[in-house]
């Protein structure tokens, strides 16, 4: 209650404008994006998707992909397809740490997350990135885009967030190709010495955009290594051809 008394005393004083174009409505001060901003966010839903990862799909219950490779994760979630105005939300979120940008990015979460209470999580994960070191100050910079995304997930299930993986490749996925991002994301990522066979059983594994599913499902035969009985996973965008 607090919280929403300041919030609103904020956009008084300091009102939250689009992060995109700059503009100032009633949805910017609450989302951080424009009504017409928002707009250009929407694409049309799938009729029907594949059970495991979420792909859409013109028949059956799983996708070719998922039906003919080893996937760990149980099940993979995403609150927007990706398009071209999403992306430069994203974007401009990682590259300018443009907090509000997300507050728009996890809206809708909320109504997933309720749908995943009863499969009763005992922990939510970020997928770690890279860090990026800060010219400045020679430290590592403590941001991730997944971050708002985490909060909601910690407040409606009420799980705590741990982080028993490490990035360790300083390589990126971006600009990769199909083939090749499974190969990275096999040397990309470790279990934290901590963790090494102490997972949770339930894990809630979170990330920004499910592309190719190379990174959370490199990350979910890691947590099921070291302890975890099921991965789901949940990003703010899912990339589709």
């Amino acid at each position: 209650m607090k919280l929403k008394v300041l919030e609103r005393l904020l956009n008084i004083f300091f009102p939250m404008l689009c992060g995109i174009c700059g503009r100032e409505d009633f949805f910017s001060l609450r989302l951080g994006l424009c009504g017409e901003c928002i707009r250009k966010t929407r694409s049309i839903r799938p009729l029907s998707r594949c059970d495991v990862c979420s792909s859409p799909l013109k028949e059956g219950s799983c996708c070719s992909f998922c039906d003919s490779r080893n996937v760990f994760f149980d099940r993979a979630l995403s609150i927007r397809h990706r398009n071209d105005m999403l992306s430069e939300v994203l974007n401009r979120l990682k590259s300018r740490k443009d907090f509000p940008l997300s507050i728009f990015l996890a809206s809708g979460s909320r109504k997933i997350l309720r749908k995943l209470r009863s499969l009763e999580f005992d922990a939510c994960v970020i997928l770690p990135s890279h860090k990026k070191i800060s010219w400045s100050s020679g430290k590592e910079r403590p941001f991730l885009a997944s971050s708002r995304l985490c909060k909601e997930a910690e407040d409606i299930l009420e799980i705590p967030f741990i982080q028993p993986l490490l990035k360790s490749s300083p390589e990126k996925q971006a600009g990769k190709s199909f083939s090749e991002r499974f190969f990275h994301a096999y040397r990309s990522w470790a279990i934290h010495p901590a963790w090494k066979d102490r997972c949770p059983e339930r894990i809630l594994l979170l990330d920004d955009v499910f592309t190719t599913g190379a990174s959370v499902n490199e990350a979910s035969r890691i947590l099921k290594q070291n302890g975890a009985r099921s991965v789901y996973v949940l990003t703010y965008l899912r990339t589709v051809d």
